[in-house]
């Protein structure tokens, strides 16, 4: 049973960040390298995060930068793993833990990012307007276990950039690994329906010319993304499988409204007995919010031919309901006050399931799984973006 089924059962069963810009660290405007600390391990795993302010551009200023940088490490690293800013925003927001991200100190902050998903190095890429209308910029790759900094550079040529960092970091990079797929799967269920009537309302002998409008509004949005995550050192891995951070976010909205009006008879105390106009509002707004989160293991497989299947299993959640309806009318007597009133239920719980998702490598690039799939009901869009990572081919 696929999650969205589930997620339709469970709403017909009722009635019905981005990360904060880390403080800016110290933009170096002189191209130098440094003298490197001796490099005591293989790091296997590095993400990098865009410090450029609002300001300056932002992450889009360091487009270019991060992508020769991602290329660099793939053509003479590619047993590296490679994260981003995305990638942390996904784990984040499973593991509400934004607050670790917010503090003062810059290298403290990279530290958490780096611990957080369990990478390596941390890299901080940043962007200013150059003096000839250029642009500068900086990397720096600091090592999150001991805080210290390890490599950096500072230019305008984004290749030469990258070239270097690689280069500064050399023989403290892992040259040997087991293939294994990195990457992320996302999958989103968007349902958004508007019914409007038209009727005579309820019939009642004391009214009459009664005129009753309905709008039933319903949404529904459930993602689910898995984000790869790079193996454990010394963990079993295989070109087949491997583990992924996996969260999943439901938001479901059903609204009904209705306008009645008309005439009412009516019969107030010293008076004559007479019909009046009256009008009716009532609203009633049924919202559905949960989710969950888990590690969980994702399979990859490949045929001879290049047909490849994709299965990511989801983690089970809880459902949060609450019900709120307001009323408001005007007939006979003075106007009544409205009446607002507001329900919450216990928490459902959303069951773990599973979705998948095939398709057919690039004859000359076997290594990627990409694509985009919309699903029959025209209300799911699978997307996936996979690299497996192994060894630098021997010459």
């Amino acid at each position: 049973m696929t999650t969205a089924t589930i997620l339709f059962r469970v709403v017909k069963q009722r009635a019905r960040r981005t990360l904060p810009l880390l403080p800016g660290i110290l933009i170096l405007t002189l191209l130098f390298l440094i003298s490197l600390p001796a490099l005591s391990q293989k790091g296997s795993s590095l993400v990098i995060h865009d410090n450029t302010t609002a300001a300056n551009g932002g992450a889009n200023a360091t487009a270019g930068l991060r992508s020769e940088i991602e290329s660099a490490f793939n053509r003479e690293k590619p047993c590296v793993d490679i994260m981003d800013d995305d990638d942390i925003r996904n784990i984040i927001e499973s593991e509400r833990q934004k607050e670790l991200l917010e503090g003062s100190d810059p290298q403290a902050v990279l530290t958490q990012i780096g611990n957080l998903v369990g990478a390596s190095y941390v890299m901080s890429v940043s962007a200013i307007p150059g003096n000839a209308g250029g642009t500068v910029y900086t990397a720096v790759v600091m090592d999150p276990k001991t805080g210290q900094t390890i490599a950096r550079q500072t230019g305008t040529d984004a290749k030469q950039i990258a070239e270097s960092i690689v280069k500064q970091l050399g023989s403290g990079l892992s040259d040997n690994c087991k293939p294994h797929w990195l990457g992320e799967v996302k999958y989103v269920f968007a349902w958004n329906e508007t019914k409007l009537t038209h009727d005579e309302g309820a019939a009642h002998a004391s009214t009459r010319n009664t005129k009753r409008t309905k709008t039933d509004t319903y949404s529904a949005t459930n993602t689910i993304t898995a984000t790869l995550l790079p193996p454990q050192a010394g963990g079993n891995v295989s070109d087949g499988s491997t583990m992924a951070r996996v969260w999943m976010r439901s938001k479901i909205i059903a609204e009904k409204r209705q306008e009645t009006t008309g005439e009412i008879w009516c019969r107030e105390p010293g008076k004559n007995p007479q019909m009046k106009s009256y009008f009716l509002t009532y609203s009633e707004i049924t919202t559905q919010l949960g989710g969950g989160a888990d590690n969980l293991p994702v399979s990859v497989s490949v045929d001879n031919e290049g047909n490849y299947k994709i299965s990511v299993k989801t983690p089970s959640g809880t459902l949060l309901t609450k019900i709120e309806t307001a009323r408001k009318e005007t007939g006979c007597s003075p106007e009544k006050p409205p009446t607002n009133n507001a329900q919450s239920f216990p928490e459902q719980k959303m069951d773990a399931s599973g979705f998948d998702v095939s398709g057919k490598t690039d004859p000359k690039n076997r290594d990627v799984l990409s694509g985009s799939k919309t699903m029959p009901d025209g209300k799911t869009t699978i997307t996936w973006n996979l690299r497996l990572v192994k060894p630098k081919e021997k010459k």
